[in-house]
């Protein structure tokens, strides 16, 4: 399972004006308000946190249903290299974070990170163009090049609240998460959901 955040650092909820005096205590456990009060760069480190939490809340949801959005039971470590885990609970998901100046894009994953199963991209929100759908069309013309099919062969249908990525009506063995924000729009995929839905199956 797959799950991906991207916050648009110029977006004005993003400012340090914007936050509530409670923001960090609320968002953010003690080893994480820690580092931020030692961080040479607070307000970058913040939202790479923030992104990292949602990443991987959504992989955690996808896994079980009934996970409830509380940030701060979502503990961020990253190394230097913007690499790490978030553990909540029994989950310790890997997280891997990137920063340009403009955004911040985090990729979790259930899974070891792995470049050869993993793709994602993100991609600048027009003026007036509708979130959902460019992000969509976005995706779905990333995933038009990996798997040999046209954008319009692909849809989502719902598993319950899980919506599942389908390439002619039929479940493609691709777990893809979608995030937009401001004037970004980016998507995270992951290659192996078939794989490893057949190797759990032997195993078991």
């Amino acid at each position: 399972m797959i799950g991906n955040d991207v916050v648009d650092l110029a977006h004005p909820g993003v400012q340090p004006g914007a936050r509530h005096v409670r923001f960090d205590a609320r968002v953010f456990a003690r080893p994480e308000r820690d580092a931020l009060a030692a961080s040479g760069a607070p307000d970058r480190l913040r939202w790479m946190l923030w992104a990292a939490k949602e990443a991987a809340y959504k992989v955690v949801k996808k896994l079980d249903a009934t996970t409830v959005w509380s940030p701060r039971r979502f503990e961020v470590s990253l190394d230097a290299n913007l690499a790490g885990f978030v553990t909540h609970g029994s989950h310790k998901v890997p997280v891997w974070v990137e920063e340009d100046g403009a955004h911040i894009h985090a990729v979790a994953s259930s899974e070891p990170l792995c470049a050869a199963a993993l793709r994602w991209q993100v991609g600048e929100l027009a003026v007036g163009e509708d979130e959902s759908r460019a992000v969509r069309a976005l995706a779905f013309a990333g995933l038009a090049d990996l798997l040999g099919h046209q954008p319009e062969a692909f849809s989502f249908e719902r598993e319950g609240r899980i919506p599942v990525l389908c390439v002619d009506g039929a479940p493609a063995g691709v777990d893809l998460s979608l995030s937009h924000h401001g004037g970004f729009i980016a998507w995270a995929a992951d290659l192996r959901v078939g794989e490893l839905s057949e190797a759990r199956e032997v195993r078991a």
